[in-house]
């Protein structure tokens, strides 16, 4: 006979007690020990786990005190390289910075990727083999990184040239250095004196020869001129270029007090508020007081006291000779 189902059931649950294993005490311990109460008071977002100190921590290697040039594999002290400067702190402390900001993670040993950097004499020698390769005026572009063109300004290059260099490479830069000087020669024929005009000197433009004494216009390049400005001559050598149209054009703006920029002598018409003005062919900014009137020998603006322009141009010379005299006509009396 075949048993009943709810026999099979009592069945199943007597099988299943037995395979069960019984909880033992040392589990049921292990439960409450971990389960110890928090003392009163204490900050429920500890840790439950104790802290433990070590007694004996893991000594630290000390600084490095020498590095080795991955150009000449040289092991050597490290004051043969240059400084490490972390970003954030390049822009701050500039004048202490040896070599331009964007080269520091080139050259130089950076503490977390722990490569190796390049002394100060491969730096110079680099710079003596471009020169000869390429020319002196590629010695400030870029450093021994490929790819890189970033300017080392000539303070710079001095730091690190060898001295057995430097006469070669001044002698490569003076072209380059007439380039970019304001060279002036004199406008006499029969001086034809040639020199370097500052334009921060005081009384600038108006300049005097010091060959042959001769007063000359160091902008217009012709002898100097009271009567006009240099922005009024500029305006009257374009009114010359002109055509028929263009010349009625010019009559039209100038009775609505048109000016010209001094940069791109383009004309503008001021239609309201302060005297900066924007020219909006070469985006420069300028006085309009100071700007040359669209028809040449108009009657200049009135210049307020106290603005630049508003004293005539004194040239230098006249100045050091009225205080000459002044000095000697005190020391007289």
């Amino acid at each position: 006979m075949a048993p009943s189902i709810g026999h099979r059931r009592r069945s199943t649950r007597a099988a299943s007690a037995i395979v069960a294993p019984a909880a033992s005490n040392d589990t049921a311990t292990n439960t409450k020990r971990r389960r110890r109460r928090r003392y009163a008071g204490a900050d429920p977002w500890t840790s439950r786990r104790k802290v433990v100190k070590k007694t004996n921590p893991r000594p630290q290697a000390p600084p490095p005190t020498h590095y080795t040039c991955r150009i000449c594999v040289e092991e050597q002290t490290m004051d043969s390289f240059v400084k490490w400067i972390p970003p954030t702190r390049r822009s701050a402390i500039r004048p202490t910075r040896e070599v331009p900001g964007s080269c520091i993670d080139h050259l130089c040993r950076n503490p977390r990727l722990k490569n190796d950097p390049v002394c100060k004499t491969c730096i110079g020698s680099a710079m003596a083999a471009k020169m000869e390769l390429t020319g002196a005026r590629t010695v400030g572009t870029g450093c021994l990184e490929q790819g890189c063109q970033t300017h080392w300004d000539w303070d710079t290059i001095m730091e690190f040239l060898p001295s057995s260099a430097l006469e070669d490479y001044n002698h490569g830069m003076l072209p380059v250095w007439k380039e970019s000087a304001h060279m002036q020669t004199c406008v006499s024929p029969s001086c034809e004196f040639v020199g370097v005009i500052d334009p921060r000197t005081p009384g600038f433009p108006h300049v005097e020869c010091p060959a042959c004494s001769l007063r000359m216009c160091a902008k217009c390049d012709i002898p100097w001129h009271d009567a006009t400005s240099c922005e009024e001559r500029a305006a009257k050598r374009l009114e010359e270029e002109m055509t028929t149209p263009e010349k009625e054009t010019l009559k039209l703006m100038e009775t609505k007090n048109a000016k010209r920029c001094p940069n791109c002598y383009l004309v503008i018409e001021k239609d309201g508020g302060c005297d900066s003005m924007r020219c909006v062919g070469c985006s420069m900014y300028f006085n309009w007081a100071l700007a040359a009137s669209v028809a040449p020998g108009a009657k200049p603006y009135p210049m307020p006291q106290g603005l630049p322009g508003s004293m005539p141009v004194v040239c230098e010379m006249d100045r050091l000779k009225t205080a000459a005299d002044r000095a000697a006509a005190a020391t007289a009396v």
